[in-house]
């Protein structure tokens, strides 16, 4: 062995032999009580939520308006808030549906096996104009 390495070796061994300082107990309690909160978050961050679309969300609204109609009727004031708060759920999804995506509002490229699909042949356009270039080209 070189005399470096059996240096390096030495020192580590060194090292081995002193512990690190006692923490205060502040701390340690604090690292007792802050651990389990930090696994729950952990833990919550991993979870995955529904995803929830503007047509969940109608019809959630319209449920929530039929359902405060026919608990009361006629309705005392409480059954009055929930119909408007469905009422103004409907609202927001209504608005929510409307808005485009960040991509234009293109729907996704349909994909088999990692290809592009092409779906759409000519269209009764192009098949015309085809059939109009090649009647042309008889002439």
């Amino acid at each position: 062995m070189t005399d470096r390495l059996q240096k390096e070796i030495e020192e580590l061994l060194s090292r081995l032999d002193t512990f690190p300082p006692r923490r205060s107990p502040v701390a340690r309690a604090r690292d007792a009580i802050g651990r389990p909160l930090r696994e729950a978050a952990s833990w919550l961050r991993g979870l995955r939520l529904p995803h929830v679309s503007p047509g969940h969300i109608l019809l959630l609204a319209i449920a929530i308006m039929v359902v405060g109609y026919v608990a009361q009727p006629g309705g005392d004031s409480v059954t009055r808030y929930v119909i408007v708060g469905g009422i103004v759920l409907f609202i927001a999804a209504f608005v929510l549906s409307l808005r485009r995506s960040a991509d234009g509002g293109r729907p996704p490229e349909k994909r088999w096996r990692g290809e592009p699909m092409e779906l759409g042949g000519p269209r009764t356009g192009g098949r015309r104009r085809s059939w109009w270039g090649r009647w042309r080209s008889r002439r």
